[in-house]
């Protein structure tokens, strides 16, 4: 059966050549060869779904039940209908806002896999995996949550009477059903807490190099930075590719501020030396990037940041990953005003500083996305950071004076800031 017979594309363009191109469907491929152990202990299609994984109107929980059941779900099934039909689904509606705002949401990513006829007519297991095996972390960054690190839920707790606890999603049963995976899988993305801090991921990648397993199989690792692991860097060179990304999205003390417990220089110093194990490109086994999370935070101050991964790692590749929640943090909740001048110095970034044409689309795809707004008050953003800041003694107007001034006026008196 051909793909063209499979799913609908948009404006009746059904050839194979048209349903390969993410320009002309709405179809994506991930939920027939994906699946995502999420960091709430619970499952997703992706990363981007916004909806957990549920079967017969049960979210599916980890410990509870597992991967294999999840891959399974009637809610999987639906998903996959519904794509090959051309139905959004709303679980997918971060894909779509960007697609409509002209943006290339992350749906375009699942068409570089080529995923045969096959797999799209009969799914029968994934053949990538994303872990996120605890919320193990020693950071408590900004943007992040209990979930996601064990080092944010006593703050979380005081802070908004969360209930959450140490959990490890990485049960034996769900490690020996993802090893038996192993033999067909093509890809493996390890997040967290800290991927580097889980023993579990260690026993994973062990696994693989050991079933002479590794070598046709991708990684994909997202990092804080913090951690520099000599043996784990010896196995990830068995692998035919891993793709190191460092979550770094300022430098100095407003990187410390934003990202709570690391130190800047020990980052960088640690970067360099994983960096000396592979490269920037795809010829290296171990090809290394940065993903910087855009927030409110630190939009600001773009071209200092730019002019130091430039200094600090000349060639590295930047790419980033819009912040949606929490929403005080997004930069569709600055007031018109802020936006425009926060325009002005991205353009003017543009069209003073040498970058490639891949950058400079980037950084226009950023002043596009500033157009869009949500139903949000910018004094959130005030609330949240001057909550956090009280309880760990910190105050956002000496970390970041230049945009404080900009946005100060628009303050309420209840978020007063610590000092």
């Amino acid at each position: 059966m051909p793909l063209s017979s499979l799913f609908k594309a948009k404006k009746n363009q059904t050839t194979p050549e048209v349903l390969r191109d993410p320009d002309k469907t709405d179809f994506c491929y991930f939920p027939f060869f994906e699946i995502m152990m999420s960091a709430e202990g619970k499952f997703k299609p992706c990363s981007k779904h916004y909806d957990f994984i549920s079967h017969e109107g049960k979210t599916l929980v980890v410990g509870e039940s597992s991967i294999e059941e999840a891959w399974n779900s009637d809610y999987m099934e639906t998903l996959r209908e519904n794509f090959k039909n051309g139905v959004r689904m709303k679980g997918c509606d971060e894909c779509w806002r960007e697609q409509d705002m002209g943006l290339k949401p992350m749906r375009y990513d699942s068409y570089n896999y080529n995923i045969p006829e096959s797999q799209v007519q009969q799914p029968l297991q994934p053949t990538r995996v994303e872990i996120n095996a605890s919320n193990i972390c020693n950071l408590r960054c900004r943007i992040c949550m209990p979930t996601a690190s064990h080092k944010w839920i006593r703050e979380a707790k005081e802070l908004y009477n969360w209930e959450e606890t140490v959990h490890f999603n990485m049960t034996p049963e769900n490690m020996a059903t993802i090893k038996s995976w192993i033999p067909n899988m093509m890809e493996i993305g390890l997040f967290g807490g800290e991927p580097l801090m889980s023993k579990e991921n260690i026993e994973l990648l062990e696994y693989c190099v050991e079933t002479g397993h590794a070598k046709n199989i991708q990684l994909l690792l997202n990092t804080n930075g913090t951690v520099y692991d000599a043996h784990v860097a010896k196995l990830f060179k068995k692998f035919k590719h891993v793709f190191l990304n460092f979550s770094i999205d300022d430098i100095g003390p407003r990187f410390e501020y934003q990202r709570k417990n690391a130190k800047w220089d020990e980052v960088v110093e640690n970067m360099k030396r994983w960096i000396r194990h592979g490269g920037y490109t795809e010829k290296d086994t171990i090809e290394c990037k940065i993903c910087c999370s855009v927030t409110n935070m630190n939009i600001f101050y773009f071209q200092e940041y730019f002019e130091c991964m430039n200094k600090e790692f000349p060639g590295l590749p930047v790419f980033w990953n819009l912040i949606y929640e929490p929403w005080e943090y997004s930069i569709e909740i600055l007031p018109e005003e802020v936006k425009q001048i926060v325009r002005e110095r991205l353009q003017s970034f543009v069209s003073t500083y040498k970058m490639t044409e891949k950058r400079t689309k980037t950084i226009d795809n950023l002043i596009t996305y500033l157009n869009n707004t949500i139903d949000k008050p910018f004094t959130g953003f005030f609330e949240k950071i001057a909550r956090h800041d009280r309880f760990r003694k910190e105050d956002f107007s000496e970390v970041f004076p230049e945009f404080w001034d900009i946005i100060k006026d628009y303050a309420p008196e209840s978020a007063a800031l610590s000092k």
